[in-house]
């Protein structure tokens, strides 16, 4: 079978098995109570606990209830970067052995790269061409994960009631501290919570069916009614790491953090002067001097921010990537295939962006600012 026939096979099972608004004509034709659609995992901000710590454990914290199938999704990229050195690393070769394959792109591209950050850094080029290209690499492979299939479908089931229930249960737990109540009273408050809100949500009975081994969508019957027990959902065993808050702000302080340490490597203390300026004798002829202190401070704190500004691009892009393909998934299938390639351009552009600023500040920081700095 030519290649071009499995394809329409493909697409037609997509529009066969993945009707709009899950009335696919399959399960129609079966009278089942459920669509053959994609169901929608869970869409959370924070990375779905995976693996919960057990009681007691030391790992359990404020910040730390489980492993997190973002977390996963972190290592599993990291992994791949780190075999990616290891398959590419440079071998010696003869005049005779001419370098094919995929051995021969990625030279190609690294050599471009290499070529492009000596023009933006001069003498600097060795000290930030690692950087720019891990972030490349780290981003986009963190990136195009979510892209495998399997990644967001295949997971474990999780009851949306008692999900719910937990997660407002901490939010009131936390909230009855701060006010002032006892361990005990906070407790009992947020059992409360608990109860209400797995009763409320389960009341809704609007997420999927449990049929056997998997997860369908429900089909309402004549009065808008889903089945009973349609309570359940996808918790994927992995979700894109840079859908986490924790993972680009990670890389995001490191990237700001690292532009000053090279900004201090190369200016000394010096460095700080164009943030914390004062000049008392000028300010005493001219009060309005008073605004290079401001403007000194401002800077400063644009500094701070680039911090938020590196992270919430790359978590917004792609966390509302993936919303999207839910979303279309869910709608209608066979439409996804675009916005497929939609997001595979996205993950690559956001990659290569995040890489660049950081290579631009790095460069700027180690250029001097005002008077006597000309020898830097």
């Amino acid at each position: 079978m030519k290649k071009r026939y499995i394809i329409y096979l493909g697409v037609l099972l997509l529009i066969l098995f993945g009707g709009a608004m899950g009335m696919d004509p399959i399960s129609g034709l079966l009278g089942l109570d459920f669509s053959f659609s994609p169901v929608r995992p869970v869409i959370q901000l924070p990375g779905e606990v995976v693996i919960r710590w057990p009681e007691g454990s030391p790992l359990v914290g404020p910040f730390s209830y489980g492993l997190t199938n973002t977390f996963i999704a972190a290592l599993i990229s990291f992994v791949l970067v780190l075999l990616l050195a290891l398959l590419l690393r440079p071998r010696s070769r003869t005049a005779d052995e001419v370098p094919t394959g995929f051995y021969n792109f990625f030279e190609l591209i690294f050599e471009g790269a290499y070529n492009y950050v000596e023009r933006s850094a001069g003498k600097w080029t060795k000290a930030f061409f690692p950087f720019f290209m891990t972030f490349i690499l780290w981003i986009l492979i963190s990136n195009w994960v979510g892209l495998f299939p399997g990644v967001d479908s295949i997971g474990k089931w999780e009851s949306i009631p008692h999900l719910r229930a937990e997660q407002a249960e901490e939010v009131a737990y936390e909230a009855a501290i701060e006010a002032g109540l006892s361990e005990e009273a906070a407790e009992a408050e947020a059992h409360a919570m608990f109860e209400e809100v797995e009763h409320q949500v389960e009341e809704a009975n609007d997420a999927a069916l449990r049929r056997g081994p998997f997860l369908f969508n429900p089909r309402p019957n004549e009065n808008g009614e889903n089945p009973p027990g349609s309570i359940w959902a996808v918790l994927p065993f992995v979700r894109p790491a840079a859908t986490d808050m924790n993972f680009v702000l990670a890389v995001a302080i490191i990237s700001v953090v690292m532009t000053q340490y090279y900004g201090m490597r190369a200016q000394g203390l010096a460095y700080w002067k164009k943030f914390f300026v004062w000049n008392g004798d000028k300010i005493a002829k001219s009060p309005l001097a008073v605004m290079d202190t401001g403007v000194g401070l401002l800077e400063f704190i644009s500094e701070v921010f680039k911090i938020v500004s590196f992270a919430f691009r790359l978590l917004g892009n792609i966390f509302a990537g993936m919303v999207l393909l839910f979303v279309i998934a869910s709608l209608l299938p066979v439409a996804n295939l675009a916005f497929y390639f939609l997001e595979f351009g996205v993950g690559a552009l956001q990659a290569v962006i995040f890489a660049l600023l950081t290579l631009t500040f790095m460069a700027g920081a180690t250029h001097g600012h005002g008077h006597g700095d000309e020898h830097h």
